[in-house]
């Protein structure tokens, strides 16, 4: 399966609504007081169908979504309030697991086709991973005209991270050069367990980002994957999380293992990474006990990472900060 020009280009909803700050950008987020939301979509048709959603079913779902969180009237208002024409996007996938516990394809279609109904340019759209082996075995095929599909090892001068190293806390690291490309970031990750880590989710996406992140892993990756998202190229680019929880899995991460796999049939959407972490977290707590298995604390991977991110003030994790709605 591949990203055509003429999908990726296809006349979406306009809209005459202006840019609005009712969320803001990216220092406006997180606000020290008051709450943050992560609006969880549910419905049988995000439950994926050979492996798959339908782009008209997550944009369904997914404007339906970006309305309660943004608390605009329409959907073509919502995307208004979120992105400006000028602006280059990055959408960030998680593809390391193959095409059955990747980043959907519909899903993402979804989103690109809100960002041109908003004015942004196909040209300035960077569909992203680590490595185009990666996003190809994810169902996304290597493009660098029209709206870019590319993996960081896609650039023709070094290894596709930049030349200096960056530090954050403990973390020090080179980015991939398409962060340093883009205005804005949309975090696309999937709801699933880890091996070291507990879960994988938003915050640890950006370990897809780095050259080095097999030197993070050491005590259930904490603090590493709270310092790393500090940095500026990502703290002040992030601009909305749309976590793909169609298929969840919930033990046996990050691999797809289908004995642990539900069809959660799902949606995440939220602006603050340590809220929509802590509320996938319980989502995986909940299914594992269904299934009988221990907590994520008893096998000695509770993602503590999650509790440090929040002193660092990414975000919150406290529940009366946090204002879930369910669709």
């Amino acid at each position: 399966m591949s990203i055509t020009r003429r999908e990726f280009g296809k006349t979406v909803l306009s809209s005459a609504v202006g840019l609005t700050a009712y969320l803001g950008f990216p220092y406006f987020l997180i606000p020290s007081t008051g709450k943050s939301r992560v609006v969880i979509a549910r419905s049988d048709k995000l439950k994926r169908v050979n492996h798959q959603v339908s782009k008209e079913n997550a944009a369904l779902f997914l404007d339906r979504a970006l309305v309660k969180l943004t608390g605009h009237s329409s959907p073509a208002a919502a995307w208004k309030s979120l992105f400006s024409p000028g602006e280059r996007i990055g959408i960030k996938l998680s593809c390391l697991p193959g095409k059955l516990l990747s980043s959907g394809y519909g899903l993402v279609m979804a989103i690109v086709e809100g960002l041109l109904s908003c004015g942004v340019r196909e040209k300035n759209i960077y569909i992203w991973e680590r490595t185009n082996r990666e996003l190809e075995r994810a169902g996304f095929s290597y493009s660098r005209s029209g709206g870019r599909v590319i993996g960081t090892d896609s650039f023709s001068y070094g290894d596709g991270y930049s030349d200096t190293i960056e530090f954050a806390h403990s973390v020090g690291t080179r980015f991939s050069r398409i962060m340093e490309k883009v205005d804005a970031l949309i975090n696309v990750p999937v709801l699933k367990d880890h091996d070291l880590a507990g879960i994988s989710v938003a915050l640890k996406n950006f370990y897809g980002a780095i050259y080095n992140p097999n030197k993070f892993h050491r005590n259930n990756c904490d603090p590493y994957v709270a310092e790393l998202n500090t940095h500026s190229i990502i703290k002040n680019k992030i601009r909305i999380v749309i976590c793909d929880a169609t298929r969840v899995q919930l033990n046996n991460g990050p691999a797809y293992y289908p004995k642990y796999a539900i069809e959660y049939g799902g949606l995440l959407v939220s602006q603050d990474q340590v809220a929509l972490d802590y509320v996938g977290w319980q989502i995986i707590e909940k299914g594992r006990k269904k299934l009988g298995l221990k907590s994520l604390k008893a096998v000695g991977r509770e993602p503590k990472y999650i509790y440090t991110a929040s002193r660092l003030k990414l975000g919150h994790i406290d529940e009366k900060y946090i204002d879930k709605i369910v669709i």
